[in-house]
């Protein structure tokens, strides 16, 4: 807010693929994993969805071991006293996840985050542009969410 602070950079996670992995493809790779048929597997995921929202909202956390918690969190507009509260002060819900140490991943050199790479998208984004500057789409970070940044 302050226009006389200096200005800082912040990070941005972009995709290398537009498409987000489907249920039917995490099925069918725990199928080639542990080989249970991928129709089951799918059936499970599937069960754990639904159970996971059931135990969500009738008020419990779910830990699964070795994943992590999946907890609610709510949003409301808030009153000057906790007396004046009712639920309808609620404006929504989402679903939170909090991951076990085992799969949390980290930004530093460790094995959790191999693989992980980090690239300068704007300045990608500014050679781009500059090599054809007739092209709408490029140049800095905005852009719908399909577009691919990394070209």
């Amino acid at each position: 807010m302050d226009k006389d602070s200096a200005k800082k950079v912040y990070p941005y996670i972009t995709y290398e693929y537009t498409n987000a992995v489907t249920l039917n493809e995490i099925a069918k790779e725990i199928s080639n994993a542990s080989g249970v048929s991928e129709g089951n597997a799918y059936s499970i995921l599937k069960d754990f969805r639904t159970l996971l929202r059931k135990d969500l909202l009738s008020g419990r956390s779910v830990n699964i071991d070795g994943l992590g918690y999946f907890y609610l969190a709510a949003k409301s507009k808030g009153t000057d006293k906790a007396e004046d509260f009712t639920a309808n002060d609620i404006t929504g819900l989402r679903i939170c996840f909090r991951a076990n140490s085992d799969i949390r991943l980290v930004a530093s050199g460790t094995t959790r985050s191999e693989g992980l790479k980090f690239k300068d998208v704007d300045r990608i984004n500014d050679n781009n542009s500059s090599a054809n500057p007739n092209d709408d789409n490029q140049g800095g970070s905005a852009g719908d969410e399909n577009d691919n940044p990394l070209g």
